[in-house]
């Protein structure tokens, strides 16, 4: 006899996007940490593709790919920033998310050390910023923006 486990995959998805979160925005992780949170943010997005949304899905690349470039894996990170971008545009997501894609995008490749496309994709974020509705959305995202070139 077989017991059926059923699976919360939403909240393990929120929870390990919430935890990533945490890890990216630590001063001083150690190489475990960075382990974790690589891990944790394809936990993630393993469970949002199990039962989320289609924006659920793009905002789970963005974290993957903003993952991979702070840990300098530029390939990885364009990938997955290439993911979002695309469904993002397949599916008409505008406002913050749009242009959050754009400028994942932007930090990949800088990371692969490709100046002059990271300077398209920074242009394409900076329209994409002016069609965020809410005022305190598009300041955050224009400083995360204007953090992309510095560093």
């Amino acid at each position: 006899m077989t017991e059926t486990m059923t699976i919360d995959h939403r909240s393990i998805a929120v929870r390990l996007f919430n935890e990533t979160w945490d890890l990216m925005e630590k001063k001083d992780r150690t190489g475990d940490e960075d382990s974790q949170m690589l891990e944790k943010s394809y936990a993630s997005l393993y469970h949002w593709r199990q039962v989320g949304t289609k924006l659920n899905l793009a905002r789970g690349y963005w974290q993957v790919s903003r993952v991979h470039a702070i840990l300098g894996h530029g390939d990885a990170a364009y990938f997955y920033g290439m993911a979002g971008v695309e469904l993002c545009e397949a599916e008409g997501f505008g406002d913050f998310d749009m242009a959050f894609a754009y400028e994942s995008v932007a930090r990949a490749e800088k990371c692969r050390g490709n100046s002059e496309s990271m300077n398209i994709w920074l242009a394409r974020g900076q329209v994409a910023a002016e069609l965020i509705g809410k005022e305190s959305d598009k300041k955050y995202f224009l400083s995360e923006l204007a953090s992309v070139d510095k560093g």
